[in-house]
């Protein structure tokens, strides 16, 4: 699956077999990634109101685009954890989120300073316990875990100057 002018494609592995996906065609399509079955995707598209939101659609028949969120700020930095089950994103100016796609819940992880542009990609640990990101203090950024079991986030560095995206 790729992004392409704001347009959402899907492909085989060779690139023989190209399908544009039916999304909305006012809007413009961002960011992409795989769910669990393979078949279904979840993607970032500015909604009614110019703001990036998640929607999902299948990618393997004919289906019309659900939309997951409905925020007056910008989803952006996708990230999904290996099992292809829950994805992490910035939204906005101060929020991490989760979502759990096979619920379509939606929870705030944190609420820190990251601004809305210029932002590291948040991210799962290989064994999806932890989530590693970026946030602003005193306008630098320091990297950040979050527990997702027990909810503790832990600053990794704290140095008084920039530090930026981390992977593991």
């Amino acid at each position: 699956a790729f992004v392409s002018r704001g347009e959402l494609f899907v492909s085989d592995i060779k690139g023989k077999f190209i399908q544009k996906l039916k999304t909305n065609p006012l809007a413009r399509v961002t960011e992409v990634k795989w769910k669990s079955d393979n078949k279904s995707l979840v993607f970032a598209q500015t909604n009614a109101q110019g703001y990036t939101n998640l929607f999902s659609i299948r990618a393997d028949t004919i289906h019309q685009e659900k939309q997951l969120t409905n925020e007056a700020q910008n989803n952006r930095e996708l990230s999904i954890n290996k099992a292809k089950t829950k994805m992490v994103y910035l939204s906005g100016r101060n929020h991490l989120k989760i979502i759990d796609l096979e619920a379509d819940s939606v929870a705030t992880l944190v609420q820190e300073e990251f601004w809305g542009f210029q932002n590291s990609t948040p991210s799962f640990s290989p064994n999806d316990e932890y989530i590693l990101f970026t946030a602003r203090r005193n306008f630098e950024e320091d990297i950040f875990i979050y527990n997702i079991e027990n909810k503790k986030m832990t600053n990794l560095t704290k140095t008084g100057i920039t530090e930026s995206n981390p992977f593991w």
